[in-house]
């Protein structure tokens, strides 16, 4: 089970100003929902490395399925111990779909997540 959940108001992109208009009310109106959330619904193992990660992602207070293709980058022994693993995918969002109207432009409608895991085997 992967369960992810982020602070929308720890947006960063390194400019202060694009901060403040990002988490307006035009985009994650973070005053209104302070959190965005991913949980899994199923992990399938597609070979070669490869996983298929489907969940509900829920934004602004809107949820929709999603599929996520992750990679394995890497496993092994850690200096603790410990054995982990880790994996990497993407996936593409439209914002409308989450109620984010404000249109900047053709490549302001959509956005790619990124899902970056680490896991210890227990």
């Amino acid at each position: 089970k992967i369960s992810i959940t982020v602070d929308t108001g720890s947006f960063d992109s390194n400019h202060a100003k694009r901060d403040k208009h990002v988490t307006s009310p035009d985009f994650l109106e973070v005053s209104k929902f302070p959190k965005a959330k991913f949980v899994s619904t199923s992990v399938v193992d597609k070979g070669d490395d490869k996983l298929e990660v489907k969940g509900d992602i829920t934004i602004r207070g809107v949820t929709k399925p999603i599929t996520i293709d992750v990679t394995k980058i890497g496993e092994g022994k850690d200096p603790w111990g410990g054995y982990r693993v880790g994996f990497s995918g993407t996936t593409r969002i439209a914002m409308a779909d989450y109620g984010i109207m404000t249109n900047l432009g053709p490549s302001s409608t959509h956005v790619e997540l990124m899902l970056n895991l680490e896991g210890v085997k227990q």
